[in-house]
């Protein structure tokens, strides 16, 4: 049974996102659109099998398939053996385009498989706060944000679905145990008996980061910690977390953060 939603457009409109509509097509239907939607698209197949048409080129929906569109992409899509079932949200906002494009939803995207567990737990969340006629815009709103970080994870990182491999894994414990030594990358491949360059390959692809960058982030997360909650010398929080140059300390935080880590302790209104 097909089951939809179109909120009522309102003050929602100055929030980051904001839901247009959402809907289980069950059956979905042909679906011909010469110029797009003016929403941006996420939907993934629940059952069925259906067939999706984007630049000419077919893409076959099956259970567990997913894919996100663009407002203005022409496109296509219609069942295409039995009954197709769809579960889809549409969505817009004032600076959506460029935070989607930066969290990689810069263009279609279609994948064949993904771990529909997380977003179709979402999905209803999201459905049961879009009935609410007076707050639906608020609610879905952090709602549908939370969504998209999760057909993030799930359509452009695959592999990270069951967390990640042995190999990044050990890395990462050994990094948030000993993050304040000095770590280095033939030291964390070493842990998994391959070479640096194959671990520095399985690392980026899993963390979307080089190891020496994330050793770096997770030094500056226990900077902002101890800048917050101690009056220690900014000096000895920078040789705390692994940085015995103060200046250096600062600049890493700064290049991070985009303020000094003075500047940090007083924004946040300790004035220690």
């Amino acid at each position: 049974m097909t089951k939809v939603i179109y909120p009522v457009i309102g003050r929602q409109t100055s929030l980051p996102f904001y839901l247009t509509g959402i809907g289980i097509s069950d059956p979905e239907y042909h679906v011909t659109r010469d110029k797009g939607l003016v929403s941006h698209q996420l939907l993934f197949t629940s059952g069925g099998e259906g067939r999706l048409i984007v630049g000419g080129e077919e893409f076959v929906q099956t259970k567990g398939s997913a894919f996100y569109l663009p407002p203005s992409v022409p496109h296509e899509y219609y069942p295409s053996n039995g009954n197709w079932i769809t579960n889809w949200i549409v969505f817009r906002g004032e600076f959506a385009g460029q935070m989607l494009a930066n969290l990689g939803f810069d263009s279609f995207r279609f994948s064949p498989e993904i771990n529909t567990q997380k977003p179709a737990q979402l999905f209803e969340r999201i459905f049961v706060a879009a009935a609410d006629p007076v707050n639906c815009g608020e609610k879905t709103s952090a709602l549908v944000y939370e969504y998209i970080l999760a057909m993030r994870t799930a359509m452009l990182f695959p592999d990270s679905r069951n967390n990640v491999g042995s190999i990044t894994r050990q890395a990462l414990l050994y990094i948030d145990s000993r993050y304040m030594e000095d770590i280095t990358a033939e030291t964390l491949a070493g842990l998994s008996g391959v070479s640096v360059q194959h671990f520095c390959r399985v690392f980026k692809a899993e963390t979307s980061m080089r190891p020496l960058e994330y050793i770096a982030k997770r030094r500056i997360s226990q900077a902002k910690s101890l800048l917050l909650n101690t009056d220690s010398d900014i000096g000895d929080i920078g040789k705390q977390v692994g940085y015995e140059d103060r200046n250096y300390f600062s600049i890493v935080f700064k290049k991070l953060e985009g303020v000094s880590p003075r500047e940090y302790r007083r924004s946040r209104g300790t004035g220690l």
